[in-house]
């Protein structure tokens, strides 16, 4: 009889939006059907005013001219990722539910980086046009500098090698960051965003708990069992974008 072997488990690969991101896992039932509004405090208006009493004041005054509620106006959206193992009826449930959750836990985020892409080019607009890496990414950081904090870059994986070779990548912790200290996410299912690279402010993941559904198909003497999520991404201040050009 020929002998079966079960490998042990993997666990997801690295470098992607789930390593850049902070990942939030919501309580039951999640509700992020209804999306998400982010009320951010890290983005807003600022000023520079005269300090002399007797000057001059700015007219119009530029107080107050950009609105820090923008983010509240519209919410993001998610979608259900799944994970599915068919397999004979005879296999307890508990071992099917084991192989499609762990399905899930290597392919979500793959899945989702998938679903981003659009959204994130969307937000993003018409990208501009950078000759070269490294001026791209330094147009990048230049455009999003003014806003204070570091983000997340978004881009397709077979750039990776390229910007590793650039020196425009270091290991900080967990983290792969920029030279101005932005995240790379390298995302194995951002392979779509080709040339372009997108700046978003910080992302945050919001997750709802892995739901099991065990389908019975009697007249083949087999079972369906899916596990699945609610999953969606959020980011904060900024969508920036440029496509590397010859």
């Amino acid at each position: 009889m020929v002998e079966v072997y079960k490998p042990p488990l993997a666990n997801p690969s690295g470098g992607g939006l789930y390593t850049a991101a902070t990942i939030i896992d919501a309580g039951d039932p999640p509700r992020l059907a209804h999306g998400v509004v982010v009320d951010t405090w890290n983005c807003g208006p600022s000023w520079v005013w005269p300090i002399a009493c007797e000057a001059e004041q700015p007219d119009p005054s530029p107080k107050g001219t950009e609105p820090r509620t923008d983010w509240l106006d519209t919410p993001f959206t998610g979608d259900v990722i799944g994970a599915d193992d068919n397999c004979s009826a005879l296999v307890p449930e508990t071992e099917a539910a084991q192989r499609a959750q762990q399905l899930l836990r290597l392919h979500e985020p793959v899945r989702v980086e998938q679903q981003l892409t659009t959204r994130l080019l969307t937000a993003a607009g018409a990208p501009a046009t950078v000759a070269g890496l490294v001026a791209a990414v330094g147009a990048l950081e230049e455009t999003v500098a003014e806003f204070g904090i570091t983000g997340v870059l978004h881009a397709a994986p077979h750039l990776a090698a390229a910007v590793q070779a650039a020196q425009l990548v270091t290991r900080s912790g967990a983290y792969l960051v920029s030279p101005m200290g932005h995240r790379w996410a390298f995302g194995a299912g951002y392979a779509d965003l080709g040339e372009t690279i997108v700046a978003t402010g910080p992302v945050t993941v919001h997750r709802g708990p892995v739901s099991m559904t065990h389908g019975p198909d009697y007249p083949h003497n087999a079972r369906l069992s899916v596990a699945e999520r609610e999953v969606l991404v959020s980011w904060e201040c900024w969508t920036e974008a440029v496509t590397i050009g010859a």
